[in-house]
């Protein structure tokens, strides 16, 4: 899309037909905007700021504390800020009628849905995991002189990820079922901060929810990004596949509902 108005003639067919177009305007929305740099600010300097006062604030600090700190705030908090920027990525539109006007033109409903993934996949990827990951790893190499292995580090972002993927797009898909932001974001925080105590019901449940990606239970390192950074054995691997399944069928229900989008 050229300024969001005009459409540039593509040769994409199918399920793909204007997905360049739009996702090259998704990507606008955060690299040629203030969003970028704001969301680097606001999560990099929290991630620095907690884990900061927690290594070089206690004199007789365990390497332990360190990880779980740098994962619950890394994982938890940056999640409620996916879950707020993606509340009114398909209501706002569906409201505003800007949805309505691009499947008037030669656009498919999936490319879409998936421009909006894509886009925003990359962003909280950059600047919700890249930026205070790397402001966590020189923290830890100034506190503890030899550092984190970068492997296992690499292995820790990639499950933050995977965590803040779960929550991006579960909204996805309730946006794409409500009309209006109250649903989306009430129903998303809810999954978000009620989730630990369905384990505490069903502690089945820890292995298909993203909780123990990220955040401990019973003040354990039972947790598998504090696990993966002191280069421990994880406790399971059914979340690492179950998670990303659950990923795939909220954006299958997001292709389904949208489909059945009148307009």
């Amino acid at each position: 899309m050229s300024e969001n108005s005009d459409f540039i003639l593509v040769s994409e067919r199918g399920w793909r037909r204007g997905f360049i177009n739009l996702l090259e305007n998704e990507l606008a929305s955060w690299w040629k905007t203030r969003m970028w740099w704001v969301q680097c600010l606001i999560w990099g300097g929290m991630v620095g700021f907690m884990l900061g006062a927690v290594l070089f604030g206690t004199p007789d600090f365990k390497i332990e504390d360190g990880l779980m700190i740098y994962s619950i705030f890394a994982g938890m908090f940056p999640a409620v800020g996916v879950v707020i920027i993606m509340q009114g990525v398909m209501v706002g539109e569906k409201k505003d009628g800007t949805a309505a006007w691009v499947m008037s033109k030669p656009a498919a409903r999936p490319a879409f849905i998936l421009s909006k993934l894509v886009a925003n996949s990359l962003g909280v990827l950059a600047t919700m995991v890249v930026l205070p990951g790397l402001v966590a790893f020189v923290i830890f190499l100034f506190r503890t002189k030899a550092g984190l292995d970068p492997l296992s580090f690499l292995a820790g972002l990639g499950v933050i990820f995977l965590n803040q993927l779960f929550y991006l797009t579960l909204t996805l898909m309730l946006g794409a079922f409500f009309n209006v932001r109250g649903p989306v974001i009430g129903f998303a925080l809810a999954f978000l901060f009620l989730q630990q105590y369905l384990i505490g019901l069903l502690p089945g449940l820890r292995y298909v929810l993203p909780w123990t990606l990220v955040v401990p239970l019973n003040n354990t390192m039972e947790a598998i990004v504090p696990q993966l950074l002191a280069g421990q054995p994880i406790f399971s691997y059914i979340p690492l596949l179950a998670i990303p399944g659950e990923c795939i069928l909220f954006v299958l229900f997001a292709l389904w509902r949208f489909n059945r989008e009148e307009f």
